[in-house]
């Protein structure tokens, strides 16, 4: 009996898996190959496990990383949106505040008499003559020491107080009217 070519072929794979079985080279499939086998799958998943724990762990700190990425682009996002809501609330105050300058400006050149509008556009270039000839700098120098004139001058006031309670208590004490 001839056995067909794909029959042939297949019992030709049988016999090179059953050859590939035999782990000792005795020529037969016993308890020792199949130990053997099942050593060598053993090795082969602990090596598989050791690197599915390796990817799972790499796995896992990327996804980590990742929601921390994202949670400080929330953050940013957030930190964003809050300052631009504080600029915009910012410029509508300052577009209400120019609206109400304008309307009080406008309100103000009509009623101003075009006589005096005249009068004080005559004036304009005088004035700006004047202020030309300011001397920025000591201008500066002043309303940098202002603040210091006004606590020595209050420091003064409180002195003053102090020194004229004094004389009033001492005016009680010798009889005086305070």
């Amino acid at each position: 009996m001839q056995i067909p070519d794909p029959d042939r072929a297949l019992q030709a794979r049988v016999q090179q898996l059953q050859a590939g079985d035999d782990e000792t080279g005795d020529g037969k499939v016993d308890i020792a190959d199949l130990k053997r086998q099942l050593d060598r799958i053993e090795a082969q998943l602990e090596l598989q496990d050791a690197q599915n724990r390796r990817l799972l762990r790499s796995q896992r700190q990327r996804l980590i990383l990742n929601i921390v990425v994202l949670a400080a682009f929330a953050v940013l996002a957030g930190v964003l949106l809050y300052y631009s809501r504080i600029a915009y609330d910012r410029i509508l105050q300052a577009s209400a505040q120019v609206n109400e300058l304008a309307a009080t400006l406008q309100s103000s050149l009509a009623t101003l008499d075009s006589a005096e509008l005249d009068e004080m556009m005559q004036t304009l270039p005088d004035l700006v003559d004047q202020l030309s000839q300011i001397d920025v700098d000591a201008l500066n120098e002043v309303l940098q020491k202002l603040p210091g004139v006004m606590d020595s001058v209050e420091a003064l006031q409180t002195q003053t107080e102090r020194i004229s309670g004094w004389l009033s208590n001492l005016g009680s004490l010798f009889g005086g009217t305070g």
